[in-house]
């Protein structure tokens, strides 16, 4: 008898390392583009964020004077701050091609990162309300999603050896800024950058039921000359 495999997705993966927020957008939007085109892959970007503060359709005032470079974008959600430290990622899925909504989206993505926690002695939920990844009354992960023709970007934020003190002149989220913490804050130590990725990857491929498959870049975005697949 002939055994069942099951035929997984590609993937793309991309980890950009440490990025200037304003190029990291920049980038977001070709590859939707791209993704809308059917000239790509899904992809999922990982970055670390050099300090900014953004915020998103939620959000309706305009900010006082802050001490770092600030975004308004289309993500959902209020205010929030990225530092370098944080991972963030940032998943560019045709949803209509993966029969999922945004709220389904949210969850893998923040039950994800609450696997990769678990690992590192992090008991973490994710809740759609107040959404974010909390711990024992504490935030520490924020997701804000933006859709455009079924292709959904931005992502998720996970505090792990971050500078928390940038949410301080915000309310993150419309919270106090007190709400917030970090893995190396609950841990008294720093945490494993490259391996909390790992973890993260292998938890989201999974409920996807994706391959991944590092990728370049430049390569993706070469695909913009090409015919339409």
């Amino acid at each position: 008898m002939q055994e069942h495999t099951e035929l997984l997705r590609k993937c793309n993966l991309i980890d950009l390392g440490l990025t200037e927020y304003g190029r990291c957008l920049e980038i977001q939007h070709e590859l939707v583009r791209l993704r809308q085109e059917g000239r790509i892959f899904d992809t999922l970007i990982l970055t670390e964020h050099e300090p900014v503060i953004t915020f998103g359709r939620a959000y309706s005032d305009r900010a006082p004077e802050l001490p770092y470079r600030v975004f308004y974008v289309e993500r959902g959600g209020e205010g929030t701050y990225h530092a370098p430290g944080q991972m963030v990622a940032y998943p560019v899925l045709n949803l209509n091609e993966n029969a999922i909504g945004p709220r389904t989206l949210v969850l893998s993505l923040l039950n994800s990162a609450a696997e990769a926690l678990a690992d590192v002695g992090i008991t973490a939920e994710g809740l759609l309300n107040p959404v974010g990844l909390w711990v024992s009354g504490k935030k520490i992960g924020s997701v804000g999603l933006a859709v455009k023709q079924w292709v959904s970007f931005h992502g998720i934020a996970v505090n792990l050896n971050n500078d928390m003190k940038g949410f301080s002149v915000i309310n993150p989220c419309g919270l106090h800024a007190s709400v917030m913490t970090s893995a190396s804050e609950l841990l008294g130590h720093t945490v494993d950058m490259n391996r909390f990725k790992r973890k993260f990857v292998d938890a989201f491929m999974r409920r996807f039921r994706f391959s991944g498959e590092e990728s370049d870049l430049d390569m993706l975005l070469m695909q913009k000359n090409k015919s339409s697949t």
